[in-house]
C-alpha cells in the first residue's frame, strides 16, 4: 500500500527547519559581532589606560624635578593645577571608571622606586590592571630654554615602537603647518584652499584619543606658515601680503583673538617665528629689503619693530639658548646665522656659519648645553657644537630620506622630525650618546609632516591634511 505524505506537513517542517537553522545563523553572527566590538571597546579602554599610565609617570617625574623631598613612601593619587601635578589622596580617578595610583617606596636617601597602576573593570569583563614602575633619583636638572625646541622631560614608554593616540580634523580644504602645545591645548596653524576658511585651531587634548577642537580663525588669504608661543601670546608667520607677522592673545584657547600685526614693505613670505620672552623673531623669504625682523611684544596690540637684518636668502627656523639666537638659511655661505640676544630687545648680529652640506637649511633646535641639531632640504639631519657660538663646527650626520621640515628634541633622550618622506613622514631619532644620532624608528603619515611638538610625555604632529594633528606616545614596554 503506497504511503500518504501531506504536503501542507512536508511544507511545515521544511519551514520549521529553515527557520531553526536562520535562528543558528543569526545567533552566530550576533556572538561574532559582539566579540568584535567586545574586542574593539577593550582595544579602545586599553589605549585610554595606556595613556593614563604614562601621564601618571610623568606626573610623578615633574614632582621629582620641582622637589625630590615630595617623593615620600607611600601610595597616591594625582591632581593637577594648571601645568603642575601634585599627589592627592590615596588614587585619583578618571572618567569615573580608570583608577590610578603612585607606589612611593623609598630605596635610600637619593632613589626611589615608583610604581604606578591603572586599574578598571571592562564593562564585559574582568578588572584589568596595568602597571609600569621605574627608578628616580635625586638628580640636578638641566635648564631648558623655552625657545630652544628641546624639552627637558624625561621619557617613559617604548619609543622604539610609538603608539598613535588621536587625530584631529581641520576640515575639507586645509592642510596642517606647525603645532605648538600649551598641554592640554594644542595649537595648529594651517593654510587653506580658500581665503574664507579658518587658518588657526585650537584643540583640546586632555583626552589625547580624542581631541575635541575648541576654536579657530580665519586670518584671511594664504592662511599661517608657522607659529610660536610664550605663556598667553601666541605669534604667527604668514603669506598674507597685508600682515606678513600676526600676534594673537591665547589666555582663553575657547575664545583665540586677533589682537596686533605688522605689514612689512613687498609681496615676500612670512616663513617661521620664535619667541624669546617678549621678542619675537620673524623669518622671511628672500627679500630685496631683509629677512630676519625684530619686535617687540610686550605691548600684543602694538608690535615694536625694533631693527632687520638683510640675509640674502630665504630664513626659514629659530632656535635660542636666550643668550644667543641661531638661524638657518637657504643659502649655502651663511647656513646659520648667529645673534647676540642677551639684551632680548637690543639684538646683536654676531656673524655666519658654512655648513659643508652645499644645501637649504630648514629646521633647528637647541640641545643644551652646546649643541644644535639642524635639519636640510638634502634628507640630512646634521649636529653642530655650539660651545664657541662664534665658532660653530660640525660633529656629525644622519640621513632621513626626505627633507627635514622641522624639528624637536628631548634632551639626551629622543629627536622627532617632521619630513617629506612619503614612507617615514615622521623620524625618530635616537640622541642618548651625542654627538652620535641613530635612527630608533619611523612613522608613515598620509602627508608630509610640517610640525612638531613635544608635551606630556607625547609627540604632536601637524600633517599636510585636513585630519592634521596627530598625536603620539611611547608604546607599552
Amino acid at each position: 500500500m503506497a504511503s500518504l505524505r501531506s504536503p501542507r506537513g512536508q511544507s511545515v517542517i521544511e519551514i520549521l527547519i529553515a527557520l531553526a537553522l536562520l535562528g543558528i545563523l543569526a545567533s552566530a553572527s550576533f556572538i561574532l559581532l559582539s566579540t568584535a566590538f567586545s574586542e574593539g571597546r577593550f582595544a579602545q579602554e586599553r589605549a585610554i589606560a595606556e595613556q593614563i599610565l604614562a601621564e601618571g609617570m610623568e606626573a610623578t617625574r615633574q614632582i621629582r624635578d620641582r622637589n625630590f623631598d615630595d617623593l615620600a613612601a607611600g601610595t597616591y593619587g594625582l591632581a593637577r593645577t594648571g601645568a603642575d601635578w601634585a599627589f592627592s589622596g590615596t588614587e585619583d580617578v578618571t572618567d569615573g571608571r580608570y583608577q590610578r595610583t603612585v607606589t612611593v617606596t623609598e630605596l635610600d636617601e637619593n632613589q626611589r622606586e615608583i610604581i604606578v597602576s591603572v586599574t578598571w573593570t571592562p564593562r564585559l569583563g574582568r578588572t584589568q590592571v596595568l602597571e609600569t614602575a621605574t627608578l628616580l633619583a635625586d638628580v640636578p636638572q638641566v635648564a631648558v630654554p623655552p625657545s630652544s625646541n628641546c624639552y627637558g622631560f624625561e621619557l617613559t614608554g617604548d619609543w622604539s615602537n610609538p603608539t598613535s593616540l588621536g587625530t584631529g580634523d581641520l576640515g575639507p580644504g586645509n592642510q596642517g603647518t606647525d603645532v605648538v602645545v600649551d598641554y592640554p591645548y594644542a595649537f595648529v596653524s594651517g593654510v587653506a584652499a580658500s581665503s574664507a576658511k579658518p587658518d588657526l585651531f585650537a584643540f583640546d587634548a586632555s583626552d589625547p584619543t580624542l581631541p575635541t577642537l575648541i576654536d579657530e580663525i580665519d586670518v584671511g588669504a594664504n592662511g599661517i606658515n608657522a607659529i610660536a608661543r610664550n605663556g598667553d601670546i601666541l605669534v604667527a608667520a604668514s603669506s598674507n601680503d597685508s600682515r606678513e607677522f600676526m600676534v594673537f592673545d591665547v589666555s582663553d584657547p575657547t575664545n583665540m583673538q586677533l589682537v596686533g600685526s605688522s605689514n612689512l614693505t613687498g609681496s615676500e613670505d612670512g616663513l617661521s617665528v620664535l619667541l624669546i620672552n617678549d621678542l619675537a623673531v620673524l623669518a622671511r623669504a628672500n627679500s630685496a629689503t631683509a629677512e630676519i625682523y625684530f619686535y617687540d611684544v610686550s605691548t600684543p596690540a602694538t608690535p615694536s619693530l625694533l631693527g632687520s637684518h638683510e640675509v640674502g636668502a630665504d630664513v626659514h627656523d629659530f632656535a635660542s639658548n636666550e643668550t644667543y639666537l641661531f638661524a638657518v638659511t637657504s643659502s649655502e655661505t651663511s647656513d646659520i646665522v648667529t645673534f647676540d640676544v642677551s639684551a632680548p630687545l637690543s639684538p646683536t648680529y654676531v656673524g655666519d656659519f658654512d655648513l659643508l652640506d652645499d644645501s637649504e637649511d630648514l629646521s633647528l633646535s637647541y640641545h643644551v648645553p652646546d649643541l644644535l641639531f639642524v635639519g636640510n632640504a638634502s634628507n640630512e639631519f646634521i649636529v653642530v657644537d655650539a660651545s664657541d657660538p662664534l665658532n660653530l663646527v660640525e660633529v656629525s650626520s644622519v640621513t632621513t630620506g626626505g627633507q627635514v621640515k622641522d624639528v624637536v628634541c628631548v634632551t639626551d633622550q629622543l629627536l622627532v622630525t617632521g619630513t617629506d618622506n612619503p614612507n617615514q613622514e615622521s623620524i625618530l631619532l635616537d640622541i642618548t650618546a651625542l654627538p652620535t644620532v641613530s635612527t630608533f624608528t619611523s612613522l608613515n603619515f598620509p602627508q608630509e609632516a610640517n610640525g612638531v611638538d613635544f608635551a606630556e610625555n607625547m609627540v604632536f604632529v601637524a600633517v599636510r591634511s585636513n585630519d592634521a594633528l596627530r598625536i603620539l606616545t611611547g608604546g607599552t614596554p
